[in-house]
């Protein structure tokens, strides 16, 4: 069931912008690892720092809305003791192998990806900058073990980011195409459709 007041306005817009911000970031991360002849690179690489830039600023906005907006939602992210008694239930439910257990507005598989998302995002923006700037940044690519490893957990990180969105996907079309319906389209389905 869906309930309007858990996604407001603000949240469903920054999740929609974070949507194409993924989008775009995987597509044109992909064409700067694997490029093709006569492939416009320039233009590529701009769009990529273009979104990049879109994703950190959506992202603290966000971040800020969390505990401070209207709606603030941290408490409904941040693991709580119950979490820990649900994790095992819950990951045997998304395995086919148990009951769905009671949890809150979201279940600690959930929390977990949503808490790991903006971390993957400084790990991309960090190991990125460093990709950019080889020269001027060589010394933090020491940290990571090397300009090839640096280039590795870029790459990497591109492939959970991708991993996390589709598990997501999946689960919002096969456990809550509700949800996916109101928060893309505002619109609550009812015993007579949409």
């Amino acid at each position: 069931m869906v309930n309007p007041s858990d996604h407001p306005l603000f949240q469903r817009v920054s999740h929609w912008i974070n949507l194409i911000n993924f989008l775009v970031l995987g597509i044109t991360g992909w064409f700067i690892h694997s490029p093709y002849p006569g492939m416009p690179m320039n233009l590529v690489r701009n769009l990529h720092f273009f979104f990049m830039y879109f994703l950190v600023i959506n992202g603290v906005i966000r971040f800020y809305y969390s505990f401070f907006g209207k709606h603030k939602d941290y408490k409904d992210i941040i693991l709580n003791t119950q979490d820990l008694k649900n994790f095992w239930p819950q990951t045997k439910y998304y395995l086919f192998m148990g009951k769905d257990p009671e949890t809150g507005k979201y279940n600690p598989l959930q929390k977990i990806a949503y808490i790991s998302f903006p971390i993957m995002a400084m790990v991309q923006v960090i190991t990125g900058a460093i990709l950019y700037w080889p020269e001027k940044l060589a010394g933090y690519a020491w940290y990571f073990g090397g300009l090839a490893a640096v280039r590795g957990f870029h790459y990497l990180f591109m492939w959970l980011f991708i991993a996390l969105v589709g598990v997501h996907l999946y689960l919002v079309f096969t456990e809550a195409y509700e949800q996916f319906l109101f928060m893309f389209f505002g619109k609550i389905k009812n015993q007579k459709g949409l």
